[in-house]
């Protein structure tokens, strides 16, 4: 069974490649008038930034 396990190095890559894909969700353009306000775009800037340190946080574990 625990063949059939990850190992680290997979799940950190793994992990990486979706937060990767929300970056990607984040950035996508939204139809007019559907935009955030105020309070939802400082959400999704904060959302950005702890998306960019997990990043960086899991580049440091792959050391």
């Amino acid at each position: 069974m625990s063949s059939t396990l990850p190992t680290f190095d997979e799940m950190r890559s793994n992990a990486f490649a979706m937060l990767g894909d929300v970056e990607d969700e984040l950035r996508s353009d939204w139809r007019d008038g559907a935009g955030p306000n105020r309070e939802q775009a400082e959400a999704l800037r904060q959302a950005r930034q702890a998306i960019a340190q997990a990043k960086e946080a899991l580049d440091r574990a792959g050391r």
